[in-house]
């Protein structure tokens, strides 16, 4: 190969690389708190659960590079930390549920302060995935892979290990954002027994 078709190939390389460096974005780290730091916080047992919705549209294009809610889902961080010495927990995000308040529905529940608020129906929260991505941030793979990679997982917390993750919770794209009543379930590794801790925010 002559010496210019190998300076050519070096450049052409070299020019590839740079462009794929511009167009690669970068998503800045949300700051995780301690389980027990959040003003939605609650724990049974040896369990410590937090919540932190993340309502701000700015904060939203900060860390997500998209805005959320107005595409109807509120980010919802999780952090859970298991603070026994030698049993494990079973985190299921499938079994964690959500309702939202209904001023026009009689049905009432009491929130943690002890104050009744009206919900509706509790559901699964969905899978955030490729699927539902794909309406959020359209042909930009790069936000939906961080989308994804900050999903909340299902999995064994060992004895002193904490988890976090988010949650991406279907509220609706426009007025003002309904009190959302969520319900977080804990579960031992080996037993039957599930209790359910209760949110309302």
């Amino acid at each position: 190969m002559s010496v210019q078709l190998m300076t050519l190939c070096t450049l052409m390389l070299f020019s590839g690389g740079a462009q794929a460096a511009k167009t690669t974005q970068k998503f800045a780290e949300y700051p995780i708190p301690k389980a027990n730091e959040c003003t939605q916080s609650a724990h049974q047992d040896e369990v410590y659960v937090c919540l932190k919705a993340m309502d701000s549209d700015a904060d939203q294009i900060t860390y997500f590079h998209t805005a959320l809610s107005s595409n109807g889902f509120l980010p919802l961080l999780v952090v859970v930390q298991n603070k026994s010495t030698s049993k494990s927990l079973l985190v299921n995000k499938g079994a964690i549920s959500y309702g939202l308040a209904d001023p026009g529905n009689a049905h009432l529940r009491k929130d943690t302060t002890g104050e009744k608020v009206a919900v509706t129906t509790m559901s699964a929260i969905p899978v955030f995935g490729a699927f539902i991505a794909m309406g959020v941030a359209k042909d930009v793979s790069q936000v939906k892979q961080n989308l994804m990679l900050r999903e909340l997982q299902s999995g064994t917390l060992s004895p002193g290990e904490t988890m976090h993750g988010f949650l991406y919770v279907p509220i609706p794209k426009k007025g003002t954002r309904p009190t959302i009543h969520l319900q977080f379930p804990i579960a031992w590794a080996g037993s039957d027994q599930t209790t359910v801790l209760p949110f309302n925010f």
